[in-house]
């Protein structure tokens, strides 16, 4: 059946309408996570306004694992469509490999595991791009970045996966970040269309409380700005 101009125009109005508009809002999730690509992922040092005075740092090898080394810096984007959103709770899951000391003349091994951190934000006004974050501490992300020389650079470079959830005010968000979900499998051979589960994998350890929210770090209070209000458990 063809629509004449007059029942046209009346659907073009109606679709219009402020009740439609706002049905339509209603309908829209009041916390979606951010692109991919606005993603930031970074090995970054401690602030040097953070690392002066008290006792001199390590030298040598030991300054790896001391409080000067990299971290792993992770924000993920989201937006909030409320004017207040009293709380929102991310729970991130991030792919390693467990380095294990051979013993005698035997070679290093490594397993794989899925390094799990939690941060709650309270009281998150309207926003089109705030950021949850976590951070790997650098002794951690040199225990659990595998076998490889300078391995800790795969995460950096997103070659490795990163699975984050989000609750509403207790009630879980549908819409989940998946750094590899688009690609059809996963740069290290995990994750990806075909292993959407990777995070649940049968050979997977969860190392719980590996990722450390920013009040945890050095990097705390200089960037409190940064993020929302944390909230205390």
């Amino acid at each position: 059946m063809t629509l004449s101009r007059a029942s046209l125009c009346f659907v073009l109005l109606a679709l219009a309408s402020p009740a439609f508009v706002f049905a339509q809002a209603k309908n829209k999730p009041n916390v979606a996570f951010g692109k991919n690509q606005d993603m930031e992922i970074e090995l970054v040092s401690v602030p040097d306004s953070v690392g002066s005075g008290g006792k001199p740092a390590p030298t040598g090898a030991d300054v790896k694992t001391s409080q000067e080394g990299r971290w792993l810096r992770i924000d993920v984007p989201f937006s909030t469509e409320k004017k207040i959103t009293p709380e929102i709770k991310f729970k991130f899951y991030l792919e390693g490999y467990e380095v294990t000391e051979p013993e005698g003349a035997g070679k290093e091994t490594e397993k794989f595991v899925v390094l799990t951190g939690e941060v709650t934000y309270r009281d998150v006004p309207k926003g089109a791009k705030h950021y949850a974050g976590m951070f790997l501490p650098p002794a951690t992300a040199l225990r659990f970045s595998g076998t490889k020389a300078n391995g800790e650079t795969d995460w950096s470079a997103r070659k490795m996966n990163l699975r984050v959830e989000a609750l509403d005010q207790g009630t879980p968000v549908e819409e989940v970040f998946d750094l590899q979900g688009e690609k059809e499998k996963g740069l290290s051979g995990r994750g990806g269309k075909k292993d959407p589960d990777w995070y649940k994998s049968a050979d997977a350890q969860e190392v719980p409380g590996a990722l450390l929210s920013v009040t945890e770090t050095p990097f705390w209070p200089k960037d409190y700005k940064r993020y929302g209000q944390i909230k205390r458990p």
